[in-house]
């Protein structure tokens, strides 16, 4: 066993993290000869675990940044360089081909990669709600080549004669891209997708369950759901930030990564802390727990593929629940009773019930529940309102500038809702479409309102989305009219049925 480690922290700006440093090879010492570790000092002292000299994430345009940034590492780390082509050339299969060795159907030995997603103490963030002490708890995992190269090609060879399907009508998922079920409720489909399943079921059952099954501490997790997922960048090149709340945890496989594009993640109230998730080789996979908080957004021209992983506990796949929460809510756990306050709001309507799970987990300084139980609580909704509004929480500003926009205050729901459009938050950008339409607080202009409904639609907003439809701002007339409309209807936005 050979280990580095090292703490660094990341030089002072709003969103700071401590980040551990840890780069092992899996096994005993005696299946590593020297001259494997040899080698592994000397791609360390490259750089291989990033100690201060290279930086894993992708800022996000405008997002604060420091000069270097450290992870953990775990594993066989692909880099350049003599020093690490060298010690990636010990990693060659029996035959010479370089890669990743494994045992058949093992992820041990992959080069793994942990990235500490918690929420920052400097935006008001709780320790109880930092550290909640289950296994794996906000953080995000990367599996260098989960799908080897030839796993990688098998699934594009058998795409080509795999008819993708759009979202079904009615469908509450917001992504709306076209997509290739392959297991439901914990069930291969087969039928003509029989071939992609073949080219992943190994992968999936023999590789990333385990994988889940370790991190998650959870021996009874199943893939309830796995799917491939084609986004087409001139059709949908967004999804907005959200949790797999129905799934305990979520592996994303990338086939067709691209630097600066693809899956982010924001563990800030703002846009500010996002970054794009370090991806370099197709087959890279991206593990994270239900309280990971992310979102899509492709680069001009690319089209992204990926096989996603939903796991749950099996009796959970079967049913279609998710159990976990209220066991972890009843003991404290703050990302839970969040998901119980809205699972009260949202699903059962129990409005007394959905504010005290938020009123838990808005006391430990999660911004989220502060906004929810600004619009439920009668007493003191505005003062929690303002309160996520001013840590920078994009849901929370719309709301202010709806209140200030109530009271005619225009400019000043401008400026509110102006912070939120900034972020890219569909309500925020409608928002201020309407007001350069109808000129609140800024002069009226027809081109600027067309371009933050347009944003905001292709974002899944229904009210954008309506507004497209309705006016007469669509670029391309009837046609595209009409398409808004449906897109909205939908939804069930209530005015396009």
């Amino acid at each position: 066993f050979c280990s580095v480690t090292a703490l660094h922290l990341d030089r002072p700006h709003r969103h700071a993290m401590h980040r551990r440093t840890q780069h092992r090879l899996v096994g005993p010492p005696r299946s590593r000869p020297a001259s494997a570790l040899a080698a592994l000092a000397a791609a360390v002292a490259a750089g291989a675990v990033l100690i201060g000299t290279a930086t894993s994430w992708t800022a996000w345009p405008g997002a604060s940044t420091s000069s270097s940034v450290v992870v953990g590492v775990r594993g066989r780390r692909h880099a350049s360089g003599s020093a690490l082509a060298a010690a990636r050339r010990l990693s060659s299969d029996k035959d010479g081909q370089t890669g990743p060795r494994r045992s058949e159907g093992s992820w041990r030995g992959l080069p793994e990669i942990v990235l500490d997603v918690r929420p920052p103490a400097a935006a008001g963030a709780g320790e109880h709600w930092r550290a909640p002490g289950r296994p794996g708890a906000k953080e995000l995992r990367i599996l260098r080549g989960a799908l080897a190269g030839d796993e990688v090609e098998a699934v594009r060879s058998a795409v080509q004669c795999t008819a993708f399907e759009q979202e079904a009508e009615g469908s509450t998922n917001p992504v709306r891209t076209p997509v290739v079920v392959l297991k439901s409720r914990g069930h291969w489909t087969g039928g003509f997708t029989v071939d992609l399943q073949r080219a992943v079921e190994a992968a999936v059952e023999e590789r990333i369950i385990p994988y889940m099954r370790e991190v998650y501490a959870d021996s009874s997790l199943v893939a309830s759901e796995v799917l491939l997922r084609r986004y087409m960048a001139s059709a949908k090149a967004e999804h907005a930030l959200h949790f797999d709340h129905h799934a305990a945890a979520t592996c994303v496989v990338d086939l067709a990564p691209l630097p600066s594009s693809g899956l982010f993640v924001q563990p800030g109230p703002g846009a500010d802390s996002r970054m794009f998730v370090p991806l370099d080789t197709a087959g890279d996979a991206v593990i994270h727990g239900w309280d990971v908080f992310h979102g899509v957004k492709l680069q001009s021209g690319h089209e992204r593929m990926s096989l996603i992983v939903w796991a749950k506990p099996e009796q959970d796949a079967t049913s279609g629940l998710t159990s976990w929460y209220r066991a972890l809510g009843d003991s404290g756990d703050v990302d839970a009773a969040y998901r119980l306050g809205v699972e009260a709001e949202e699903e059962s309507r129990d409005m007394t019930t959905a504010m005290r799970w938020y009123s838990l987990a808005a006391e430990e300084g999660h911004w989220m529940a502060m906004s929810r139980l600004g619009r439920l609580s009668a007493e003191q909704g505005f003062a929690w309102t303002q309160r996520a509004a001013a840590v920078g929480w994009a849901d929370s500003q719309v709301d202010v500038g709806d209140a200030l926009q109530q009271a005619g205050d225009h400019a000043a729901a401008w400026d509110s809702y102006r912070a939120a459009a900034a972020q890219r938050h569909p309500a925020g950008l409608h928002r201020v479409g309407v007001c350069h339409l109808r000129g609140l607080g800024v002069p009226p202009d027809q081109v600027a309102a067309r371009d933050h409904f347009e944003a905001s639609a292709r974002l899944g907003w229904a009210d954008a989305q309506f507004a497209l439809g309705q006016s007469g701002l669509a670029g391309d007339g009837e046609a595209e009219k009409e398409a808004w409309l449906r897109a909205a209807s939908a939804q069930g936005h209530p005015a396009a049925a």
